[in-house]
C-alpha cells in the first residue's frame, strides 16, 4: 500500500512546489495550511496525523522582521507546534521531515557551516527555529531536519520578487555586498525532499545550491539575465538598519546531504537562470 504523506504549510513557497512535484509523481499526499488548518492547534494536528506514515513540515512563521516584535507568535509556530508535532509523531512512529534555516547561525564563521557547528542565532526568528529543532530532537527519534537558505520561488515573497518590484519604480538600487550565501530555488529543494520521502534518511542536513555569492552580485546577475537596465550599487548592511540582524555568512557545507543524493547539487547560477525564465 502507498505510504500516506501529510504536508504542513502546503501553500507556502516551498510547500506549493513540493505538493506539485509529489502530485505529479502520484504520491498519496494530503496538503494542510491556513486558513483551514492551523499548526498551533493541537487538536487539528492530532487529526491531520491520524493515519499517516510521513509528515513534511514546511509550516513556519517566516516574517523575520515582524518576529522581532511578535516573539510569542514566532515561538508558538516555529517551536511549540513543532514540539507537539514531534510528540504525536513519536506515539504513532511517523517519519518527520522538518524544514529549518541558516538563521540558526550568527554568520561569523569564515568557512562554510557544517551540521556539527554550534548554532548561535542573532534574531528572534532564528531563535524560534532553533528551539523547534531542539523540541523535535528531544521528543522524537525518527526525523530528518533540512536547513535551507536564501530560498526563492514562485509562490512567495523573496529577495528576487522584492528586487523586481523595486526596479519598476527605480533606475538604480542599492544592494548589500557584505552578506554571503547561496540562492536556492524551492523547486530544487522540493526534489531533495522528494528523495528524502523515498529514502528516509535520519539526522540533520544542510542544503543549498552549490557555490556562493553576495546579495549584490546576485542582484547584478538577475538584472543581467532579465536584460533590465538597472544600476546596482554596492553598500553595507549597516546602511540598511533592519529590526532583525542578518547573518553575514550563510554558506553551507552540503557534503553530508550530497552523499545521499542521486545527482550532484548544481551551482546556484543554473537553477536561478531557469527560474528567471519562468517569470
Amino acid at each position: 500500500m502507498a505510504e500516506k504523506i501529510v504536508l504542513l504549510g502546503a501553500k507556502g513557497m516551498l510547500g506549493s512546489d513540493l505538493f506539485s512535484l509529489c502530485a505529479k509523481d502520484n504520491l498519496n499526499i494530503t496538503p494542510y495550511d491556513l486558513p483551514d488548518f492551523n499548526i498551533t492547534d493541537k487538536n487539528q494536528l492530532e487529526k491531520a496525523l491520524e493515519d499517516t506514515d510521513i509528515v513534511v513540515n514546511c509550516a513556519a512563521y517566516t516574517d523575520v522582521e515582524k518576529a522581532q516584535s511578535r516573539p510569542e507568535q514566532a515561538f508558538k509556530v516555529n517551536a511549540e507546534a513543532v514540539g507537539n508535532l514531534a510528540k504525536i509523531a513519536h506515539k504513532k512512529n511517523i517519519y518527520i521531515i522538518h524544514i529549518s534555516t541558516d538563521f540558526v547561525f550568527d554568520g561569523r564563521k569564515e568557512t562554510p557551516y557544517l551540521e556539527t557547528d554550534a548554532p548561535n542565532p542573532i534574531n528572534v526568528y532564528g531563535k524560534s527555529k532553533l528551539a523547534g529543532e531542539k523540541l523535535l530532537t528531544e521528543n522524537h527519534n525518527l526525523y530528518a531536519i533540512i536547513r535551507l537558505q536564501w530560498t526563492y520561488g514562485k509562490n512567495g515573497n523573496n529577495f528576487i520578487t522584492k528586487l523586481i518590484a523595486l526596479s519598476r519604480s527605480k533606475s538604480s538600487l542599492k544592494v548589500v555586498d557584505d552578506q554571503f550565501g547561496s540562492p536556492t530555488w524551492t523547486q530544487e529543494a522540493a526534489k531533495i525532499i522528494r528523495e528524502f520521502i523515498a529514502k528516509k534518511p535520519q539526522g540533520l542536513f544542510h542544503y543549498a545550491a552549490a557555490g556562493f555569492t553576495s546579495r549584490y552580485e546576485m542582484a547584478k546577475f538577475i538584472f543581467e539575465k532579465l536584460k533590465m537596465n538597472i544600476e546596482v550599487i554596492p553598500c553595507k548592511s549597516s546602511q540598511f538598519p533592519t529590526a532583525a540582524a542578518r547573518p553575514s555568512s550563510s554558506r553551507f557545507c552540503c557534503d553530508k546531504i550530497q552523499s545521499l543524493l542521486d545527482k550532484p547539487v548544481e551551482l546556484w547560477q543554473k537553477p536561478l537562470e531557469r527560474f528567471l525564465k519562468t517569470l
